[in-house]
């Protein structure tokens, strides 16, 4: 597996095409979305080009592989507002907390054995949190994968419900948070260790 790929933030908005077929890949492969015709998922528009946000992209041979995105709460709010709005107003009600949200997590098919890509895109989605200052990082994840990402960030489950993010496709959805700097510790154990 090749892992001579590099990571950075997403400069060239052109890009974002790439970036919506691979979140499409990865939810049809989680089962939360059926295919679309143009192979394309772009839930949270809104948020894209947002200056609250930051899109961290993994690319080999100029090929988007992995991608996340880090949101700082502002006006245009968090993607957890979506599914799970009330707690998301929860955590706002404490002032001296800054929260974010951590969102489209998704790796090309062909790296997807590739723990270290995942841990690489992870690590520095926490640093740039670190950086915009978040303290309370939120998530949404399947509930199938709730145990994984337990045990990868050291987050905690806040709610979970059934909902619909496409019509006629019931999905359970969990809502988990972290402390960044707790998660930037975990993370750190994790790389010395270099398993789970």
């Amino acid at each position: 597996m090749k892992s001579d790929y590099s990571i950075s933030i997403l400069k060239d908005y052109s890009k974002l095409e790439e970036i919506h077929e691979l979140a499409h890949n990865a939810f049809i492969e989680s089962g939360l979305i059926t295919k679309k015709q143009n192979n394309k998922l772009d839930l949270f528009p809104h948020l894209n080009k947002s200056k609250n946000t930051k899109t961290i992209i993994a690319e080999y041979s100029d090929k988007i592989i992995g991608t996340n995105s880090m949101t700082s709460d502002g006006i245009n709010g968090l993607h957890t507002d979506k599914y799970f709005k009330k707690e998301t107003d929860n955590f706002r009600k404490n002032t001296k907390i800054k929260i974010g949200s951590s969102w489209r997590l998704a790796t090309h098919k062909d790296y997807r054995s590739n723990i270290m890509l995942l841990l690489d895109l992870i690590e520095k989605s926490v640093n740039v949190a670190i950086n915009m200052k978040i303290e309370t990082c939120l998530y949404i994840f399947a509930k199938k994968h709730e145990g994984f990402y337990k045990k990868l960030l050291n987050a905690t489950l806040v709610a979970e419900k059934k909902c619909y993010i496409e019509k006629g496709l019931e999905v359970h959805l969990v809502l988990m948070k972290t402390e960044t700097e707790e998660t930037r510790k975990h993370l750190n154990e994790i790389f010395i260790r270099r398993k789970f």
